[in-house]
C-alpha cells in the first residue's frame, strides 16, 4: 500500500491511499460496527450485509467515481474519500466522504477534504466542487464549513454546500 498523501495530527501519522478490493474486510467491520450511524445518512450502509458486499461495492465505486481514496491510519482503513458526480462541461464534482466513528473529532477528515480539493483543482480540471449532505447529518456540514465550502442551498431533505477554485487559490 502506497499513500499518496499523508498528514500528521498530534504527531500521529494518517494518509490516503487508492482504494483496493483488499481492503473490503476491513471497511466491512467498521460497516458493520458503526452501521447504525451510518445508515442514517448514508443509504449503502444498510445493503453492505457481508464481505463480498463490499468487495462489490469497491468495484463498482473504482468504476464510478473520479477519483476513491482510503483513509488510513498505519497500513488500516478507516474511512473513504471521493470524487463523484463528475460534469464535464461545467467542470463540477461532487465530494463524498465517510469515517470510522472512532476517529472522528480529530481534524481527520478536514485534511482529507484538503487533500482532495488539492488533486480536485490541480490534476482534474475541477472548477466547483460540491458537498451534498442530509441536513441533519451537523458533523457532515460542519466539516464542509471547517473546511472552507459555503453554504449555497437547501433541496430538502439535502444541503448543499461548494467550493469554486478560484475561493480555493
Amino acid at each position: 500500500m502506497h499513500n499518496i498523501s499523508e498528514f500528521k495530527i498530534n504527531k500521529h501519522k494518517y494518509g490516503l491511499t487508492l482504494v483496493e478490493e483488499d481492503m473490503a474486510a476491513k471497511f466491512y467491520r467498521i460497516i458493520q460496527k458503526d452501521r447504525e450511524q451510518l445508515g442514517k445518512w448514508c443509504s449503502w450502509a444498510n445493503k453492505i450485509r457481508f464481505i463480498d458486499d463490499e468487495k462489490t461495492f469497491i468495484k463498482a465505486a473504482r468504476q464510478d467515481c473520479i477519483f476513491i481514496l482510503a483513509i488510513i491510519d498505519e497500513q488500516n482503513p478507516i474511512g473513504i474519500i471521493d470524487l463523484h458526480n463528475l460534469d464535464e462541461d461545467k467542470h463540477t464534482c461532487e465530494i463524498g466522504y465517510w469515517l470510522s466513528s472512532e476517529y472522528q473529532g480529530k481534524g481527520i477528515m478536514y485534511n482529507s477534504l484538503q487533500v482532495m480539493n488539492c488533486y480536485a483543482f490541480n490534476f482534474f480540471d475541477i472548477e466547483k466542487l460540491k458537498i451534498i449532505s442530509q441536513i441533519k447529518n451537523m458533523k457532515c456540514r460542519h466539516v464542509a464549513e471547517r473546511a472552507g465550502f459555503n453554504f449555497k442551498e437547501i433541496k430538502d431533505p439535502f444541503a448543499i454546500y461548494s467550493k469554486e477554485k478560484t475561493d480555493w487559490e
